[in-house]
């Protein structure tokens, strides 16, 4: 009996996988992603600047963006010639090139009478917002007559303001000044008919408010104290009144010792033994005093 030898079957032989070549397998796949990535960006932003450019060039170079008026409002002492000739752009230019925020600070330097000022744009046209500052008092700086509102800033008046009666403010110093202009905030309101007769204001070194009358009568008034102000002032009219019937005139009228319940009065000299004095000078006298 013959026996059969079996057939060997082949071995299938399978290519050995290493650590090493997987990492190589997953670094090119990385690269290729990143490859594909990169030159999409690419395309993305090459196609982005195309049309920026040609946005651009539509926005700046179409006359669909020119400027056709140049609207300027809220000019009451301030000439609208002025502005227009502070502005960096003029009717017929882009409305997109003007810096607007950097011409309100130019502006603004030139022209300190503006409490504020604002551009924007509309549409073919430019919009110029003024605020003017309104003076409250006027000062003397340098010579010159100047104006000051309840910020503390002095500013050149224009137009009507430079007739307009405005009450002076002695001091130079601006944390004197802003003291005065607080009371002044709350002084006018309640003293409507006395206000308009005040010449000049000014402060003592003790911070005492002293103000003086266009007659050339002067009133210590003391610390600018809200809560007593009203009571004051109503204590100081019944003394002018009084004073008025028993003096033909007074140098000055003294609230400083209110707090006391007293007020001095000094009656006036006769007018040929009057020596006049600078407006600016407020010293607090120590002559002969009537108390009321």
């Amino acid at each position: 009996m013959k026996l059969r030898r079996s057939r060997r079957r082949p071995l299938r032989r399978y290519k050995p996988v290493t650590l090493r070549s997987k990492l190589k397998q997953e670094r090119r796949k990385k690269l290729g992603k990143l490859a594909l990535y990169g030159i999409a960006a690419g395309f993305i932003v090459l196609a982005g600047w195309r049309a920026w450019k040609a946005a651009n060039q539509f926005l700046f170079n179409s006359e669909c963006f020119r400027i056709r008026v140049i609207d300027i409002r809220g000019t009451k002492n301030v000439a609208q010639s002025e502005i227009l000739a502070l502005l960096p752009f003029r009717e017929g230019d882009n409305i997109f090139k003007p810096l607007l925020s950097e011409t309100e600070g130019n502006i603004r330097q030139c022209k300190p009478e503006l409490k504020d000022i604002s551009i924007r744009r509309g549409w073919k046209k430019i919009v110029v917002d003024l605020e003017e500052r309104q003076p409250v008092a006027c000062l003397m700086l340098d010579g010159q007559r100047l104006g000051i509102d309840d910020d503390n800033k002095p500013f050149p008046l224009r137009g009507k303001l430079v007739k307009e009666e405005l009450p002076e403010i002695v001091n130079k110093n601006d944390a004197e000044r802003k003291e005065i202009l607080e009371f002044i905030r709350m002084f006018a309101p309640e003293a409507k008919a006395l206000y308009p007769q005040v010449a000049r204001f000014g402060m003592e070194s003790v911070n005492d408010i002293v103000f003086e009358f266009k007659d050339g009568a002067k009133v210590f008034w003391g610390p600018p104290e809200k809560n007593k102000l009203k009571a004051k002032l109503r204590r100081l009219n019944q003394v002018m009144e009084d004073a008025r019937s028993r003096f033909a005139t007074y140098e000055y009228i003294n609230l400083c010792y209110f707090d006391d319940g007293r007020v001095i009065v000094k009656p006036g000299t006769p007018v040929a033994a009057t020596k006049p004095q600078p407006s600016a000078n407020l010293p607090l006298p120590s002559a002969k005093k009537d108390t009321l």
